[in-house]
């Protein structure tokens, strides 16, 4: 048993009772979540570094880590075009030789001598300017296979190795959160099996059936909660809303397009939906300009016309403006007020039908008359904080959250399966399809030049890059290409484009600047928009016929998919171009689908199966908590801890009371019983 000087640590005991651990190492352990012993032994190595595998240097394999054992013939430094030290060591052995290079290591210098026998972890890579050399990673004294942790500036894994060998013996208190029935099931270990098997295998084997078992255990926890919720809010009573079917004519009929069949059917099934008598939780998905906002408005006059209030909220100042000006052209001639309340405009909105808003509207000083229904616009951008605030002072309210982010359909039924998910699939008559276009630099003129026409046509766009200033950070690879930055890009389209206007908005813009420059790009005084992805939604632009991304392969396929929105909203049609900078056969295949198809839902199937053990882009701003273990592109995973939460909860969630303090502690339950 590990021992302070009097007491017998314990896994609750802060990380600062371990012996060494003083405040300046506390505080960087803090920066991982290491606030307890626990929490150390939950840090997890996120892969096995294998420095077992001892070979001449004239059979070294390209790219494949080895260690060489070599003795010194040579050293000296020099630095890259790029001001990169380069420490260069020749190593010998009976085989050959090779150059071994270290990356701004200058202290190098005064350890490695000639004749000194080394010992270098590393691997060699195709670099003919440079040798073909041997790429070091780590100067080492054994052969053995290590555990890499996830770690942070000024933290040393051999810091993290120390300290979790000394946490060891407290491993026997894990306790298990996953029913011993269920774990035979599946075939998995203990939780302090697990947590052993992580920190001290040798074989990757072992490794990933303990990942798999704590993965396992935090779907479980949240496929419980997910399930809990949806119980919770059925038990709820809400006051029906009695559908005024000729005012709902009337709002139809005042809108500026015919409603498509697919608006038609989503209006329905909500006003259906609102005529139940516990609150409504639903999930309104749309493709970007597919007329959401349409569908939402006939749900809310129709609360409104059951003489109950309606608080609409948008993410940003920009949006709320928008939003509050289309919902008064239409509302005002048919007798309902609209108000708006953000940091800047704060209209009388007491005796308002409809308040359209932002975070302002979640102040508890505002107070809202017999509140009915609550409008979330792209509710991934709200914090859960903030949502859960509102949802608490009105839990009878009914609530309609909107997204462009697509739910798969896969996991739709499990991880949100606390709320009732409507999907509008087609888009407004008037909208063209965008065509989809991916071009690398030999074929980037040919796009600039149908750019350069469609400007001289007056019709303006976007270009969005992936930084907001060149990174200065130093490359040890030295090869990767420069991501493309708005600040230098802005110099570059300059030069290609000198006729053109060119707006420049990112996330350091100041708000007053940024309204300004999204005004006049709307209103016709600017041609091109050049942006980071703060653009990705609620800019709404039907003149703009073009975008174009540079370096398309480094941004989420979801992202794009909301990028591509921005352009497709008038009767010019538009075209999206996506610069590919990165070669290999998944970088092209990942951009060949969003050209393939203009389907978010497809899209987002295809990002589970080509993203792998990653998140998907967009679902980690949807309110779900941050996996630690889990991923949720692993479906299958989902699905068994889904099956197996729905088996627990009929035998009773009482039953299972180490499961049941994790599911009512947990943020994800808490936070999600209306969202």
């Amino acid at each position: 048993m590990v021992t302070t000087k009097s007491n017998q640590l314990k896994l609750s005991d802060k990380i600062e009772k371990l012996p060494g651990v003083g405040d300046f190492l506390a505080k960087k352990l803090s920066n991982l979540g290491v606030i307890k012993v626990k929490d150390l032994l939950e840090l997890i190595p996120h892969r096995l570094e294998d420095r077992s595998q001892l070979g001449p240097i004239n059979r070294l394999i390209v790219g494949c880590p080895s260690v060489i054992n070599g003795t010194i013939e040579s050293v000296h430094s020099r630095r890259s075009k790029r001001g990169i030290l380069i420490v260069q060591a020749k190593i010998g052995d009976q085989s050959g030789t090779i150059n071994a290079l270290w990356f701004n290591q200058r202290y190098l210098l005064r350890q490695l001598r000639e004749g000194q026998v080394v010992m270098l972890f590393g691997e060699k890579r195709i670099a003919p300017s440079l040798g073909n050399p041997f790429f070091v990673k780590k100067l080492i004294n054994n052969l053995e296979v290590t555990p890499i942790y996830p770690t942070t500036t000024g933290l040393y894994q051999a810091t993290i190795r120390r300290l979790v060998t000394l946490s060891r013996p407290l491993i026997s208190q894990f306790k298990d959160i996953v029913p011993a029935d269920i774990r035979a099931k599946h075939n998995l270990p203990s939780r302090s099996e697990a947590i052993e098997a992580c920190h001290f295998a040798t074989d990757l084997d072992s490794l990933e059936r303990a990942k798999k078992l704590l993965a396992f255990e935090e779907l479980l926890v949240l496929s419980t909660q997910v399930l809990l919720a949806k119980q919770e809010r059925l038990s709820l009573s809400a006051e029906p809303i009695v559908v005024d079917v000729a005012g709902l004519k009337k709002v139809a009929a005042a809108l500026p397009f015919k409603l498509t069949d697919g608006q038609r059917r989503a209006s329905w099934q909500i006003i259906q939906d609102l005529a139940l008598n516990h609150p409504m939780s639903r999930l309104l998905y749309g493709e970007v300009g597919s007329g959401k906002t349409a569908v939402a408005m006939i749900a809310a006059s129709a609360v409104v016309r059951h003489h109950r209030q309606v608080i609409w909220l948008n993410p940003t100042v920009i949006l709320a403006a928008q939003q509050a000006e289309t919902l008064s052209t239409i509302f005002q001639p048919l007798g309902i007020k609209v108000a708006q309340v953000s940091a800047i405009t704060k209209d009388d909105y007491l005796d308002a039908d409809i308040i359209v808003g932002t975070h302002a509207l979640l102040e508890p000083k505002i107070k809202f008359n017999n509140l009915g229904l609550i409008v979330i616009d792209e509710q991934h951008r709200f914090g859960v904080e903030q949502r859960q605030a509102i949802f608490d002072r009105y839990p009878t309210a009914h609530l309609l959250m909107m997204s462009a982010t697509p739910i798969p359909r896969s996991l739709a039924q499990s991880l949100f399966g606390h709320l009732d998910i409507t999907y509008l699939f087609d888009k407004p008559l008037h909208q063209k399809p965008v065509l989809t276009v991916v071009f690398d630099d030999a074929s980037r003129p040919r796009a600039e030049q149908d750019i350069e026409r469609r400007i001289n046509d007056h019709q303006p766009g976007y270009v969005i890059c992936p930084l907001i200033n060149p990174t200065s950070d130093p490359d040890p690879n030295l090869f990767a290409n420069e991501r493309k930055a708005v600040i230098a890009e802005e110099q570059r389209l300059k030069k290609r484009f000198p006729a053109s206007r060119i707006g420049l908005v990112h996330g350091r813009v100041k708000s007053v600047t940024r309204e300004k420059i999204i005004k006049e790009f709307k209103t016709g005084g600017v041609d091109i928009l050049l942006s980071t992805t703060v653009v990705e939604v609620g800019i709404d632009n039907p003149a703009a016929t073009w975008i174009l991304v540079e370096e398309a392969d480094r941004f989420g396929l979801a992202q794009l998919h909301q990028l591509r929105g921005r352009v497709g909203r008038g009767q010019i049609a538009s075209v999206c171009y996506l610069g590919q900078s990165v070669n290999s056969p998944l970088a092209q295949r990942r951009l060949e689908v969003l050209a393939d198809t203009s389907d978010g839902l497809k899209i987002a199937e295809a990002d589970l199966e080509l993203r792998g053990p990653g998140e998907l882009v967009g679902l980690e701003q949807s309110g779900l908590p941050e996996l630690k273990y889990a991923s949720l592109s692993d479906v299958p995973a989902i699905e068994r801890t889904h099956e197996a939460a729905e088996v627990i909860l009929k035998t009773g969630l009482d039953n299972y009371p180490r499961l049941k303090k994790e599911v009512l502690q947990h943020k994800y339950g808490q936070i999600h019983q209306r969202s």
